[in-house]
């Protein structure tokens, strides 16, 4: 759980808190202390709402010519753990990426928190994140049981090359599968789709089924 701060701590001089280096010349702290000499930033914070009591918010960073097209080339999410402090949850400094507000899903009986970035490409890769709130705040929704039941369900030579199959409103994961030879523009491999829930923020596995036979949909 990162520490609270005032709201300052993200918005005075982000460079300090460079952690991709995308701005990086003279690495050590005092090179970045000096980094909004040679740049211009602007910040702005958005309300997202409210989960459990807590207040969350996308803090989004602006640089250079995107302050004035309004690119957003950061991202954070900000939880009010209490009256003007602020806890961290998420930071992202992509390569590349379409960054747009994070929002409000219901994944069951339960209402989420996602963030949904797109990668540009062929791929449909995504930066994707999904955070349960409780009582004591958010957790983190570890997909990692998706890729594992992958892995336990397709046969060697299959596997899946593209993102985007992941469906949390109907806890639902399905996805054409390519075989060894395919093209990447073409799976032939049938399809496979992972059932789950939500237990207080764990992705548990309810069902996995592969069909060799399927069209790609």
């Amino acid at each position: 759980m990162p520490a609270p701060h005032a709201l300052v701590y993200f918005t005075q001089d982000p460079f300090l808190r460079d952690d991709g280096m995308d701005f990086c010349g003279d690495c050590t702290p005092r090179g970045k202390a000096s980094v909004h000499t040679r740049h211009k930033f602007k910040t702005e914070l958005r309300k997202i709402g409210n989960l459990h009591g807590f207040a969350i918010y996308d803090l989004f960073y602006y640089f250079d010519d995107h302050i004035a097209t309004g690119q957003i080339d950061w991202k954070s999410i900000l939880v009010e753990s209490s009256a003007g402090a602020y806890r961290e949850i998420y930071h992202l400094q992509p390569t590349n990426a379409l960054i747009s507000p994070s929002f409000f899903i219901r994944a069951g009986p339960d209402e989420i928190l996602v963030t949904f970035d797109p990668i540009p490409g062929t791929g449909n890769n995504i930066y994707e994140d999904y955070f349960w709130f409780g009582p004591e705040g958010p957790v983190r929704i570890d997909t990692g049981p998706i890729s594992e039941a992958l892995k336990s369900i397709l046969p060697e030579g299959f596997g899946v090359w593209k993102g985007g199959g992941l469906d949390m409103k109907s806890l639902r994961y399905r996805m054409p599968v390519w075989k060894e030879g395919d093209a990447n523009c073409c799976p032939t491999g049938g399809m496979v789709e992972i059932a789950f829930r939500l237990e207080a923020g764990r992705l548990v596995i309810a069902g996995k089924h592969f069909d060799a036979l399927a069209k790609a949909e």
